[in-house]
């Protein structure tokens, strides 16, 4: 078995849970929606893609006797490290909170 050079990458609950981001995974697939990182479908936009922050894979789930690959999208290290720069901007934390860390 060959291994790949596959980037790093986490997914979107992971994420929610790395940046401490406000309300969750479900609330953070939201503003990602919203902001267009991810399409309506949840998949990442060509340009993050592009970018560098986002990758697309593939899931097998099965389904009684059937199997399927669902599209799933994860988020490489430049675009955690991109994510938190962006959540930094959008919900800045108070300095008497932060000091209390």
């Amino acid at each position: 078995m060959i291994k790949e050079n596959l980037p790093i990458t986490f997914s979107i609950a992971e994420v929610a849970k790395m940046t401490r981001f406000p309300e969750g995974e479900h609330k953070l697939f939201e503003w990602l929606r919203k902001y267009g990182y991810l399409l309506k479908n949840n998949e990442p936009s060509q340009y993050q893609i592009s970018r560098g922050w986002f990758v697309y894979t593939f899931k097998d789930i099965h389904l009684g006797n059937q199997q399927r690959g669902v599209p799933v999208s994860r988020v490489t290290i430049k675009g955690l490290a991109g994510l938190e720069r962006v959540f930094e901007r959008y919900f800045p934390v108070c300095k008497p909170c932060n000091q209390m860390n």
